[in-house]
């Protein structure tokens, strides 16, 4: 913002001095510009909150995937309470390790996925996915879900991994590098430009209207590029761990009991 003052300073000052008789340009090519480059910003910003968009929708149907499961799994096994613990430990261990998983690989401090697996697992979800199918495969075995249980229970088992790929999905592909540098090249020919265009019109008061427009249009495009990886732990991207908390709390509450005497209470009032 200190070189946009400057440089608006200076272009005001040599139009005002070097060419007193005519003015360069007139406004007409500013209004160009100014279209030209609002199109490209506008692609821009769509762009990276379709990203963001959609890891919201991958991880809320997540959270309703995961309940699913637990209820599912709780109402058709029956497990005591020690397997039905373990059990929703591990469910819940999956969205804590996907979500150590796309930041990067780091275990965070109360994840709960280190019973479970390996610090040196590549792929930590996986690892649970498939513990997760250890467990309905001897729930099968021993007779605890019967065939059409198993498979209503497996559409959300199944779900994981459509989860974990569109995660990948969105991280691992990120918008092409040549078209930020055609943006950023964009917006420095614009700013280089734009003072020349509106200091026939407005003379003094260039240097405002310049800044006021390198502030509104540069914080799009560093917003763009933060909202685009929506995985990280910054202010705009997921909550992810507030995602995460809230299913540990559904998950923890269906094998614990809580959700029937919710469901209790919720009938009872409904009555009174």
């Amino acid at each position: 913002m200190a070189v946009v003052v400057a440089y608006s300073l200076f272009v005001q000052y040599t139009d005002d001095h070097g060419f007193p008789a005519k003015k360069l340009l007139d406004a007409d090519a500013a209004l160009m510009s100014s279209v030209v480059m609002g199109v490209l910003l506008v692609f821009r910003t769509n762009s990276a909150y379709d990203r963001w968009w959609e890891a919201r929708k991958v991880w809320g149907q997540l959270v309703n995937d995961l309940r699913n499961l637990a209820i599912k799994s709780y109402e058709y096994a029956m497990p005591n309470a020690e397997e039905g613990a373990r059990y929703s430990r591990l469910i819940t261990s999956f969205a804590f390790a996907l979500k150590d998983h796309l930041r990067g690989g780091e275990v965070t401090a109360d994840a709960p996925y280190t019973e479970f697996v390996a610090d040196s697992s590549d792929n930590k979800p996986v690892e649970i996915a498939r513990l997760i199918y250890q467990q309905l495969h001897e729930w099968r075995k021993s007779n605890a879900v019967d065939g059409l249980e198993l498979l209503q229970i497996d559409r959300h088992a199944r779900s994981l991994m459509d989860a974990l790929g569109a995660s990948e999905r969105i991280l691992k592909s990120p918008i092409a590098g040549s078209y930020k540098f055609l943006i950023w090249s964009g917006l420095c020919f614009y700013f280089l430009f734009l003072p020349w265009l509106l200091v026939p019109t407005l003379d003094n008061w260039t240097v405002y209207a310049v800044v006021a427009s390198a502030y509104f249009v540069v914080a799009l495009e560093l917003l763009a590029e933060e909202v685009e990886q929506p995985f990280g732990d910054d202010a705009n991207d997921l909550p992810l761990d507030t995602i995460c908390a809230t299913i540990k709390k559904s998950v923890t509450g269906v094998f614990e009991g809580e959700l029937g005497e919710i469901t209790e209470l919720a009938e009872e009032r409904s009555w009174s």
